[in-house]
């Protein structure tokens, strides 16, 4: 098959999405098909370029929601071509919490959409075609499959669960004794209550690291730290344990679902938890414990089976 992927990221990004498209791009190339990737920042930009592309492809698949997403769609549907859209997040989820600083988690989001304004309204409804024109939706955990089930309506025939690559585990020792959180400085990712317990605890705030990078520094760290309102499966804390290193993040996460242990899941608006973990974690007899539950840790998965999983798809 000739396969387009499309995407709003580059593999310089930090995070597991910007490595999607790259490595699936190299796996399907060694099951013997012709693969595209299109990279577009914006909406406009990819309404506007993207229809030869499809027209190229037997079929897409769109790493995005919305500024990828929704063209992606609308220009397979024009052209008659089969489309997948990979749902990795909730981009009206974000753009609310970070017009109104509102502290509210996915599933309480969804589960009640409070007023949106004008732009947001757009998302929605965007969304909302975006998810009756295409032929199949990927989530990656059961968790935010649910919170889309109950919020749009969607057939269960039409949705998949295909799980993020999962590295082998290689064990490094700290260099250091801080703890780290890398990513885009948003609100929900609760960067407010980061930078003022980074003033009391050795706490390492980082952002815009090429990938190779943010991987070499993740080694040499203590811990890591992800107090977010909600993650589905960050891929952070996945490098974080294959690297053998103790996490803090949220409980309201998909990320149980393949680990649920080997760190500490806190609520994430209340700030004594957190700096409790943090003690916690601080503690050597603690830290032991819970590098010993990582190295207990067996699920893998290779970029090979999340390729065949969008194949079958």
């Amino acid at each position: 098959m000739k396969i387009l992927i499309t995407t709003g990221l580059s593999s310089d990004n930090v995070g597991g999405p910007a490595q999607y498209g790259p490595r699936l791009k190299e796996e399907f190339e060694r099951l013997g098909h012709s693969v595209k990737i299109a990279k577009h920042g914006s909406i406009e930009s990819a309404l506007f370029r993207i229809l030869p592309k499809v027209l190229w492809a037997d079929r897409v698949i769109a790493l995005d929601t919305f500024s990828v997403g929704v063209p992606s769609v609308l220009a397979a549907k024009f052209l008659g071509k089969k489309v997948i859209v990979r749902i990795g997040g909730d981009f009206l989820w974000e753009s609310y919490v970070e017009r109104t600083g509102n502290k509210v988690t996915l599933k309480q989001f969804n589960a009640n959409i409070p007023k949106l304004n004008f732009k947001e309204k757009l998302i929605f409804y965007f969304t909302k075609i975006l998810i009756k024109l295409a032929d199949k939706l990927v989530f990656n955990t059961e968790w935010q499959r649910e919170i889309w089930h109950k919020q749009y309506d969607i057939s269960y025939v039409k949705s998949h669960v295909v799980r993020n690559y999962i590295p082998e585990k290689e064990f490094f020792q700290a260099s250091n004794n801080k703890f780290l959180w890398a990513g885009r400085r948003i609100q929900l990712k609760n960067i407010k209550l980061l930078e003022e317990l980074s003033k009391e605890f050795k706490i390492e705030i980082v952002s815009g690291l090429p990938h190779a990078k943010l991987q070499e520094k993740i080694k040499n760290y203590y811990a890591v730290v992800l107090p977010s309102f909600s993650e589905v499966c960050p891929n952070f804390i996945l490098e974080a344990i294959s690297f053998g290193k103790p996490f803090i993040m949220t409980r309201e996460t998909g990320l149980k679902e393949i680990c649920d242990k080997g760190g500490i899941f806190i609520d994430p608006f209340d700030k004594e938890a957190l700096k409790q973990a943090i003690l916690d974690l601080s503690d050597n007899v603690k830290y032991e414990q819970y590098k010993r539950e990582i190295a207990s840790i067996k699920t893998t998965r290779s970029w090979r089976e999340v390729a065949l999983e969008f194949l079958s798809i």
